[in-house]
Formats: structure tokens, sequence, C-alpha cells
């Protein structure tokens, strides 16, 4: 489950340093709190019991990767 929280921790921290970065832009708050949403989902189900058991699927896995690389992608390109 570390490696899933450290993930989310990172989705987390860049939707925030993006957020404080484009402060002066419109809807800054809308894009940063798409890269922040998907980690806080993530955090959320490390430590569910049913979220865990979720995690542990190699499909569900995929998709947080994916999840979490498009968000972290779109926040280097914002």
């Amino acid at each position: 489950m570390n490696n899933f929280r450290m993930w989310a921790y990172a989705m987390i921290a860049t939707g925030f340093i993006n957020w404080d970065y484009q402060r002066a832009n419109h809807n800054s708050a809308i894009h940063s709190l798409a890269i922040i949403l998907p980690g806080i989902i993530l955090l959320a189900m490390t430590f569910i019991e049913a979220g865990k058991s979720s995690l542990k699927k190699t499909p569900v896995q995929a998709a947080w990767f994916a999840v979490g690389g498009i968000a972290l992608i779109y926040a280097f390109i914002n």
C-alpha cells in the first residue's frame, strides 16, 4: 500500500504546486483540483479495507497508474 500512498501524495503535492504557480490564471483551482482529487481518492482507498482489496487487482492497479500518469502529465503541460 505504501507505493499507492506515495503515488497519491505525489498527485496531491503536484496539484497544490500547480495551483500555486497558476494562481493568476482564470480557473486555476479547477485545473488543480483535477490533479488533487484523484490523489485524495487514491489515498483514501489505501486506508479503507475494500479499497485495499481492490488495489491488489492488476486491472485496478493499471487504471490507477493511467489516471495518475494522465493527472501528472496534465499538471506539467497545463
